[in-house]
């Protein structure tokens, strides 16, 4: 039988078996698809844990600072007149506590050609439905949805359990127009977000995605960490 022949033939010999094996193996890597724990109690979540650190950041910025905010704090933050609807609507989208932590240069004044302040949030809620909604209302950052009227979204491959981005833009009458370039992603009932506030023209969607997949690491070591105290604690049980 001519060679050529005999390799043809073997090719369509194959052809199912190659095709069946890579179905085999779509449906396993399916299969190790990430689960992060949704069902512990919600002061078990350590989210300032979730948090990076200075050191963590692929810029050499030089101040931190660390807050834990519940609904009544967060909406004071949004200065708007009527306190108690704000609070009452964060409740009903289902936030439950929010930890954020700013990174800052001593000098922003030397930094203008980046962003002038990174933040970083990791935000709670009362279940999978309600954070699944929030990546469609600005991934619960301090951004107020009333007022924002320059938006642009960009694509962001999957990190976590889903993956959002987006620039806001406001206006200013004595340095321009400010720009806020958000990378957010999900993790069960939980949402994180990173945001460069800066010039515009310092928006960095590749720096936003880097510092979030960098988050995403050290989120999945926290719940790593939370499956193996819940395994302790059932072998005690």
């Amino acid at each position: 039988m001519n060679l050529h022949v005999r390799r043809a033939s073997l090719r369509l010999t194959l052809l199912p078996f190659l095709a069946a094996l890579g179905l085999v193996f779509l449906a396993a890597c399916a299969g190790e698809e990430e689960e992060f724990a949704t069902d512990l109690p919600d002061d078990a979540y350590p989210l300032e844990d979730m948090l990076l650190d200075l050191e963590d950041l692929p810029l050499a910025m030089e101040n931190a600072n660390t807050n834990t905010f519940d609904n009544g704090e967060w909406a004071q933050l949004f200065d708007v007149e009527n306190l108690r609807g704000k609070v009452n609507q964060l409740e009903a989208r289902g936030r439950i506590l929010g930890a954020v932590r700013e990174f800052s240069w001593e000098e922003p004044f030397t930094h203008l050609g980046g962003p002038a302040l990174i933040t970083i949030q990791s935000t709670l809620y009362a279940d999978v439905e309600s954070a699944e909604d929030s990546m469609s209302l600005y991934c619960g950052s301090l951004i107020n949805e009333r007022t924002v009227t320059d938006y642009t979204d960009f694509w962001v491959a999957d990190i976590g359990d889903g993956a959002e981005g987006f620039i806001v833009g406001q206006p200013t009458t004595e340095i321009g127009r400010l720009v806020e370039t958000v990378v957010c992603f999900r993790t069960g009932r939980i949402v994180h977000a990173v945001a460069q506030n800066g010039l515009e023209g310092t928006e960095d969607i590749a720096l936003g995605v880097r510092i979030a997949t960098r988050m995403y690491e050290l989120v999945r070591t926290v719940f790593a960490d939370l499956d193996l105290e819940a395994a302790a604690e059932a072998e005690e049980s």
